[in-house]
């Protein structure tokens, strides 16, 4: 089946992503989708990345369209199809976590589709970066706001629906609560649920 997690930043999403990949012999593709797109289309990985999860500009650009777009599209939505053409690709390959980059929406005609996002109070996700990258409570507080905007902002253009919207997701767990380890039980414990269901 496919898992794709939404988080917030500093909400430890990306490790529980990857903690529940192990756990279930999946591959894990945060980053992986840009290398794909970047494999796939016209674009390198550097404009990629540069783009990857950012709200969009509003400013054109002459640069190269992405597969057979007209002229005017931002360069932004151009990467942004590309990505998401990467995602949809990379879930024909079978069993996979997909981390963020609106992969909820995009695989949202699947059946074995399980859509996850992960929260934490905002103190708690303060201190994790302030731990992790060694920043000031107020560094940590700006990049939290800043990142979780981007985020927001990506995910509200391409998809209309509000990032975090609990309506948009199967199963959401606040990691302040559970830990990494317990996050990972949980979504584990459905998935596999979800497994046996769709065998029998």
């Amino acid at each position: 089946m496919i898992i794709t997690i939404g988080r917030q930043h500093g909400s430890n999403g990306y490790l529980i992503a990857k903690g529940v990949a192990e756990e279930l012999g999946y591959y894990c593709l945060g980053k992986e989708i840009v290398d794909r797109a970047a494999e796939d289309s016209n674009f390198n990985r550097a404009v990629l990345a540069s783009y990857d999860e950012k709200r969009v500009s509003p400013y054109f650009s002459d640069a190269p369209h992405y597969l057979g777009m007209g002229e005017g599209f931002r360069l932004s939505t151009q990467i942004a199809a590309a990505q998401f053409e990467a995602i949809r690709n990379l879930a024909k390959e079978g069993n996979a976590v997909f981390v963020g980059r609106c992969a909820d929406y995009v695989l949202r005609q699947r059946e074995d589709l399980l859509r996850v996002f992960i929260m934490a109070p905002l103190d708690v996700r303060i201190r994790t970066l302030m731990e992790r990258r060694d920043l000031t409570e107020e560094q940590a507080r700006k990049l939290v706001k800043q990142v979780d905007k981007d985020r927001s902002g990506y995910y509200k253009y391409y998809t209309d629906q509000s990032w975090g919207d609990l309506n948009n997701y199967d199963l959401c767990v606040n990691s302040a609560l559970t830990g990494v380890e317990g996050a990972v039980k949980a979504i584990v414990l459905v998935a596999r649920g979800l497994e046996k269901a769709g065998a029998d």
